[in-house]
């Protein structure tokens, strides 16, 4: 079950899991929580041998807006960059033993 402060929904029915990037206030940009987040449901979905298939959809009339800035922004006085894990993301999809859709319904950056 997915907590209601959740930034990523998490829903299965049928074979399908569908991950929902849920932080229409700054576009769906990928912090490092909604990152944590999407890597730690499309790891659940591979592990469970129920779903054949993984969607990506979102809220929001955008998709996603791509690195959250705000976040990069601030982080470069402590020298770490979160935008450095969109990495393990592109690799969790594109590695991914399942399908994996994207539902994009709004513009998609970065």
């Amino acid at each position: 079950m997915t907590s209601p402060d959740a930034l990523v929904r998490v829903a299965t029915a049928r074979g399908v899991t569908t991950l929902t990037l849920d932080s229409p206030h700054n576009r769906n940009a990928l912090s490092t929580p909604l990152m944590t987040e999407l890597l730690a449901g499309l790891a659940a979905a591979v592990a469970d041998d129920t779903v054949r298939v993984i969607v990506l959809d979102h809220t929001g009339p955008v998709f996603c807006s791509g690195a959250d800035l705000k976040e990069t922004a601030a982080a470069y006085a402590s020298g770490t960059v979160p935008a450095g894990m969109l990495g393990d993301v592109l690799a969790a999809v594109w590695e991914c033993p399942k399908p994996v859709l994207a539902k994009v319904a709004g513009p998609a950056r970065a």
